[in-house]
Formats: C-alpha cells, sequence, structure tokens
C-alpha cells in the first residue's frame, strides 16, 4: 500500500494525495464562501442603509418643498394685504386733501361771529313781521 522510497519513508498514494488536496481545497472554497457571504451581508446592510437614507432625504425634500410653498403663499398673502393698506392710506390721504383747513375754519368762525346768525328770522317769522307792518299800514 505504501511505497517505500530510497530513504526509507513511505510515499502515500496517489489517492490519498489527492484526497488530501481535493479537502484542502474544499476548505478553502468554503472559506472563500465564507468571505463571500460576509461581504454579501454587509453589502446588503449597507444598501439598506443607502436606501433608508434616500427614502429620509426624499421625505426631508418633500417637507422642504411644501413648507417653501406655503411661506409663498403667505408672502404673496402679505403683498396683498400690504397693497390693500397703501391703497386705503392713498383713499384717506385723498379724502384729507379735501377737507377744510384750519385756517378755513378760523375764517368761518369769524364770519359766523361777525354775522350772528342766531338773531336771524325764519321765512316763518318773517311773513308774520310784513303782514302785521301791512295790517298796521292800512288800519
Amino acid at each position: 500500500m505504501a511505497e517505500e522510497t530510497g530513504m526509507g519513508e513511505k510515499q502515500a498514494k496517489p489517492e490519498k494525495r489527492m484526497e488530501g488536496a481535493i479537502s484542502e481545497s474544499a476548505g478553502q472554497i468554503n472559506e472563500v464562501g465564507r468571505a463571500v457571504k460576509i461581504l454579501e451581508d454587509k453589502y446588503t446592510n449597507l444598501r439598506r442603509k443607502v436606501q433608508i437614507s434616500e427614502e429620509n432625504f426624499l421625505t426631508q425634500q418633500k417637507k422642504a418643498s411644501d413648507d417653501l410653498k406655503v411661506m409663498q403663499s403667505d408672502l404673496l398673502e402679505v403683498k396683498r394685504d400690504i397693497a390693500d393698506v397703501k391703497d386705503k392710506i392713498r383713499l384717506i390721504v385723498k379724502e384729507l386733501k379735501l377737507t377744510a383747513k384750519s385756517e378755513d375754519i378760523r375764517v368761518v368762525q369769524k364770519y359766523l361771529d361777525l354775522w350772528d346768525p342766531v338773531h336771524f328770522v325764519t321765512r316763518e317769522e318773517a311773513k308774520k313781521m310784513i303782514e302785521r307792518a301791512v295790517e298796521e299800514k292800512f288800519r
């Protein structure tokens, strides 16, 4: 079964050597398989993390976009309100320009004081006075 070499050592049969080589190769293949499996697991975990990061990014981007739309809408509303206030202020200024100034009021007050309209007579009173005067003349 075992052959002897010239030095007295037994040489393993080629089948046994082949089995040893196959066994060693199978062990190396198993190690490579385990390493590949570990790498595949790491790749899968990294891929999940990247996917989650992308989903979070898209969610945040959508939220930021929605917030921006709301702010733009609010800004547009504020601009409209400011334009309305400006229009109302212009209208008030226009109306104030049409009102009498304090100097004009003082002039009217002087004339009223001068004429003293409290002592004016009404039409009815004037008619009665004229009728009495006519009656007195014709009596």
